[in-house]
């Protein structure tokens, strides 16, 4: 059952279920869970093997554990109060926050979200009166697995470059003879999901459309991810020359 899957398992499912609603290129069918790879994805008469990533700076993401404190406590007084409006939240904070008490920080977070929790959208400290602390703080309404709360300093997303995107894919690369063991046809999905708070990155568009890699998958698709799970998807280009070990 789906409901009992882990947490990761379901954050990566809702990620599959999200791209192939921005995209007709993932088919529908029944997505079964699975090790090496992901998921096996039951469509048109034939089996896909489905693995997924994300696209993330690894050290950032772990220093921001310590800001994660006002994240957690926030998402959970704001669930004590609106137990059935869960909403993914990220929310920047202003500079010299140091003068702030964690405590004024978490209840102008809650506050804020709760005053504002059905309308989908993004608040910026030039345009809207947001919490002190503050300078953006994105709201969005999610499945309640996917309600996550995360926070992070400004100005520091970073956009992604090509190496990136790159080390990625031949770390995935490394472990494909793993997933044929389970099934001949094999797609990787990249998730670059653009509000993931510290350590994020963001991939512009126009450049992962001109980018091509050396890869053996089948398809190598990435999942540009905006607030909320919508965003699109972009079928990343195999490079010329490059070996294709299994067939389309």
């Amino acid at each position: 059952m789906v409901s009992d899957e882990p947490k990761k398992k379901r954050t990566e499912r809702a990620y599959v279920e999200e791209a192939r609603r921005a995209s007709s290129v993932i088919p529908d069918g029944d997505l079964i869970a699975h090790e090496n790879p992901d998921f096996l994805l039951y469509a048109d008469g034939r089996t896909i093997g489905l693995e997924v990533t994300e696209l993330c700076l690894e050290s950032p993401r772990a220093d921001g554990a310590k800001l994660a404190k006002v994240a957690d406590r926030a998402k959970k007084d704001y669930n004590a109060l609106v137990p059935n409006e869960p909403v993914e939240v990220s929310a920047s904070f202003a500079r010299r926050i140091q003068e702030l008490r964690l405590g004024v920080l978490v209840a102008g977070l809650v506050d804020f979200v709760r005053a504002h929790n059905c309308e989908n959208r993004c608040f910026n400290w030039n345009e809207d009166d947001l919490p002190e602390g503050y300078c953006y703080i994105a709201i969005h309404s999610v499945q309640e697995h996917l309600a996550q709360w995360r926070t992070t300093m400004a100005f520091d997303t970073t956009l992604a470059p090509k190496e990136l995107v790159g080390a990625r894919i031949a770390e995935k690369l490394s472990r494909l003879q793993q997933y044929r063991n389970a099934v001949p046809e094999n797609w990787l999905l990249l998730v670059n999901d653009r509000f993931l708070g510290a350590g994020e990155v963001y991939v512009r568009d126009d450049h992962a459309r001109q980018w091509e890699f050396a890869f053996d998958f089948n398809k190598v698709l990435l999942f540009l991810r905006d607030p909320g799970g919508t965003g699109e998807v972009i079928e990343i280009r195999r490079a010329l020359g490059a070996s294709q070990l299994a067939p389309d």
